[in-house]
């Protein structure tokens, strides 16, 4: 019986160990992977077919570079909020940090949104509001595991669920080799739409809350080599990459270039795979936005006590309130929004991630390069990268306001 145990024991252990190197990547890929990402990458597929495909090792590639300077934050024990607060000083870090975070929770209004309308499709609930009640309440409750290790699991669980759901739609899709191998193949259009996708494509995959994130966990994971990070965030980031390639090509096969709705992606897939995809599709649509809505507040967990100078650890009474109320003020939010304005789910899915990101992307890109200087010695050449990808980051910034701005006074 011992002999038995012990066998038994041996694979739960191996991937306690796998998910404790490679869980935080994941949690990066599924704070990436909302709602607005899955909408984002169907137009992209839509309008374009296989042809912006070269842009996600593009994304990937600046993904990583920000995470370098994260992850050397993080080995020096060096929370980003902590910096910032250093430098603006305490009296401006608290407003700084309460805006950043207020900004932080419109991606958690589309997520929830959207995980309240997977809700009502999927189960007999029937109003889309009790249904994003239901996903908020759901959310503090996974906030509520407070063992990281727990909530890492979870989140670890769903992503490669998600993952999983998408591949077998486009394994049953067979879609062309030749055609998917062409994609990656870089072509340049003066077309704006054209442009604009690839600004938003690069928008949802360089997530900020994740460099918050990632730069306060090292009481949670211990790793004091900057080489630990870095294998992590590299397969998280990569995961995400891969996921979002097999939702373009998807979309690019199957998907009509329409006004989308929650179902419009897979509808077409009904016909050509089997009726059972469009319930897989809305589970992972809706698994997606729920460890996006929920993971993208554990920054703020960490930035608003640090702009405190509170020595905050994930899960503590700090962080859990600031989470919680961030969670409710995103159901407050988001049904006068839906109730009141043109909005629906989608529309805010599409929306919301430049609204999230064209303020705190540029600013948090900003303060790592500054941090990156201050507490090291980075190479002329990784000075050169790190200042490129920051300065492409605003560029991408200012075309998204003047979209963004058009597009919320057309839904108002």
């Amino acid at each position: 019986m011992e002999e038995h145990s012990t066998a038994v024991d041996i694979p739960v252990e191996k991937a306690k160990e796998t998910i404790h190197q490679y869980g935080l990547g994941l949690l990066f890929a599924a704070n990436i992977f909302g709602a607005g990402s899955v909408y984002i990458l169907t137009q992209a597929g839509t309008s374009f077919g296989f042809g912006l495909l070269w842009v996600l090792p593009l994304t990937l590639g600046v993904g990583l570079t920000m995470h370098e300077m994260s992850a050397r934050l993080a080995a020096k024990n060096e929370p980003l909020m902590n910096y910032i607060r250093d430098v603006i000083g305490p009296g401006a870090a608290k407003p700084f940090a309460f805006g950043i975070a207020f900004i932080m929770q419109f991606w958690s209004v589309a997520n929830y949104a959207l995980a309240g309308a997977a809700l009502v499709f999927l189960t007999p609930v029937s109003n889309l509001y009790v249904g994003i009640i239901i996903t908020a309440a759901l959310g503090i409750s996974l906030v509520e595991l407070r063992v990281y290790s727990r909530i890492e699991g979870v989140i670890a669980t769903l992503v490669l669920a998600i993952f999983a759901s998408y591949l077998v739609i486009v394994a049953n899709l067979q879609p062309s080799l030749g055609g998917v191998a062409l994609g990656f193949v870089p072509t340049i259009s003066a077309d704006l739409n054209y442009l604009t996708m690839i600004i938003a494509l690069l928008g949802t995959t360089v997530y900020y809350p994740n460099f918050f994130i990632q730069t306060s966990m090292q009481h949670e994971k211990d790793w004091t080599d900057v080489s630990r990070y870095r294998k992590d965030h590299t397969v998280g980031l990569a995961a995400v990459v891969a996921l979002s390639a097999t939702v373009v090509i998807a979309a690019a096969m199957a998907v009509p270039d329409e006004t989308l709705t929650l179902t419009a992606p897979a509808e077409p897939l009904t016909d050509m795979i089997g009726p059972w995809v469009l319930g897989v599709f809305v589970l992972a649509v809706g698994a997606a936005a729920f460890t996006s809505a929920t993971g993208t507040l554990f920054a703020a967990g960490f930035m608003v006590p640090q702009s405190y100078e509170l020595t905050t650890h994930f899960g503590d009474m700090h962080f859990r309130r600031t989470v919680h109320l961030l969670i409710g003020l995103s159901v407050l939010l988001v049904i006068p929004i839906l109730a009141f304005t043109d909005f629906t789910p989608v529309r805010l899915a599409l929306l919301m991630p430049a609204v999230n990101g064209v303020i705190g992307l540029p600013i948090t890109a900003l303060a790592l390069f500054a941090a990156i200087n201050r507490y090291f010695e980075p190479t002329r050449l990784e000075r050169t990268l790190f200042l490129a990808v920051v300065v492409l980051i605003f560029l991408t910034s200012l075309v998204t306001a003047e979209s963004l701005t058009r597009s919320i006074l057309e839904l108002l």
